[in-house]
């Protein structure tokens, strides 16, 4: 049914049970699945180098995700391919989905951003509303 499935993965609770059914959705029918990590830069601090270390911060934690998403998706018999986005979430979700030609994007339906969501609204809710495929909301 869908051929190119990719899941939105930060690492919150809400993007694990959104990996889970990404895997699940993808065992199916023996399909790759591709995971996005979203790095969102910081906004401007004058010091180049705490933007190097906010880098080096998020280039670790984007290791260990990596690896996370590869043993789940071992669990599961299906090939995982990460890829990191440099911007904000939900533009960066747009683009990547977009550019890659996914038919499914499976994310959680809230992430890391659960107070700031409730009040403009969640990184899901924008990326539904602009997508160019079908989004699986998981919550």
């Amino acid at each position: 049914m869908f051929r190119n499935i990719a899941c939105a993965f930060d690492g919150s609770e809400g993007s694990r049970r959104a990996l889970d059914t990404a895997l699940h959705v993808a065992s199916i029918d023996k399909q790759k699945l591709w995971v996005v990590f979203v790095e969102e830069l910081p906004r401007f601090t004058g010091v180049p180098s705490e933007t190097n270390e906010e880098r080096e911060r998020a280039d670790t934690i984007f290791a260990g995700l990596r690896q996370e998403a590869i043993e789940a998706g071992k669990k599961y018999g299906v090939e995982v391919i990460a890829e990191k986005r440099v911007g904000h979430p939900a533009q960066a979700l747009v683009h990547y989905v977009k550019e890659a030609c996914v038919d499914l994007l499976v994310m959680g339906h809230t992430g890391h951003s659960k107070l700031w969501g409730t009040f403009m609204g969640t990184t899901a809710d924008k990326v539904v509303r602009h997508a160019t495929c079908s989004v699986l909301v998981v919550r």
